[in-house]
């Protein structure tokens, strides 16, 4: 039987594969994100934050302006409300976001480096939220330690997704 007749008309004794109809999103999948999140999240931190208070480059300013964002929930702006909402963003909302995009992103294989591939378009948005102003030597160490961490965080993110419940798929 060729494929393009077994593709057109699945046996009754074969159902589709999970190819075919993808991963749904279910609670134990939000959860694994999540976990997956929370265990990127700790891992870059220490290179994120780290590097910068050891090499006496870190601007707690602009953890403060980024802390705004508490107003709406009647936070009042400071580092810690700034590191809070950094740390439950990486949580939830971008793990969130990742199992609904991640099926879209390359590479093909390894699954789990789409991961590394999510991260690197939310770094950017990062830069402009983070940005030190400075000299050459603190925009290029900002640069490198800002991107290697968050390419920790996205393969945490994805190795945990993938080597558990899989990167959900979609069709579109």
């Amino acid at each position: 039987m060729s494929k393009e007749t077994n593709s057109a008309s699945p046996s009754t004794t074969e159902g589709p594969g999970l190819e075919e109809v993808g991963l749904p999103i279910t609670l134990r999948v939000i959860v694994v994100a999540m976990g997956g999140g929370l265990v990127g999240m700790l891992l870059m931190l220490p290179l994120l934050g780290g590097v910068p208070i050891a090499l006496d480059v870190f601007r707690p300013e602009a953890i403060v302006e980024f802390a705004h964002f508490g107003l709406y929930l009647g936070l009042e702006p400071s580092v810690t409300t700034g590191i809070l909402l950094f740390f439950v963003g990486g949580t939830t909302v971008l793990p969130l976001l990742f199992i609904v995009v991640g099926s879209f992103l390359p590479p093909e294989e390894p699954r789990y480096l789409r991961g590394a591939a999510y991260a690197t378009i939310f770094w950017i948005g990062f830069l402009i939220a983070f940005w030190p102003g400075g000299g050459v030597l603190t925009i290029g160490l900002f640069l490198v330690v800002s991107l290697v961490s968050h390419w920790i965080y996205g393969m945490t993110l994805g190795y945990v997704l993938d080597a558990t419940v899989g990167i959900p798929q979609h069709d579109v």
